[in-house]
């Protein structure tokens, strides 16, 4: 009787890590190797604003204020294709930066931004996904 609880037991044992190892095999992987877990919906692209500074930051698109990026986290703003005005503004301080961003249908436009201490602006770093 004990050498039957011993098997079952390491069966049990067996698959609990066979199991783990299959969902550790599988945990990550996507269709497309996004670093920002968005999609956009059908016939719009997105924004992502990925603050990587201490600071929230309020988002202004074409001069409409959008939800706050939390300091240190990204955010989506989904849009129709086209181009668009962008005004990042530190919470609580000076900083900020404007420019324009191209949104492509279907893609991800994204937009690092950065501050340097001593500087009233933010480094703002665009690359497409």
């Amino acid at each position: 009787m004990k050498d039957k609880w011993i098997h079952v037991l390491f069966r049990t044992l067996v698959c609990l890590v066979v199991c783990a190892g299959a969902i550790l095999l599988t945990s990550g992987c996507e269709d497309d190797d996004d670093d920002y877990d968005h999609d956009p919906p059908a016939g719009m692209g997105a924004l992502i604003v990925d603050n990587k500074t201490d600071n929230d930051m309020a988002v202004y698109i074409d001069g409409i204020e959008q939800v706050k990026t939390d300091e240190d986290h990204w955010r989506a703003y989904d849009l129709f294709p086209g181009e668009y005005r962008v005004v990042l503004r530190e919470k609580g301080g000076d900083r900020s930066s404007s420019f324009d961003a191209d949104i492509l249908e279907g893609r991800q436009t994204i937009v690092d931004a950065q501050g340097s201490s001593g500087r009233n602006h933010y480094d703002i770093y665009i690359r497409y996904d």
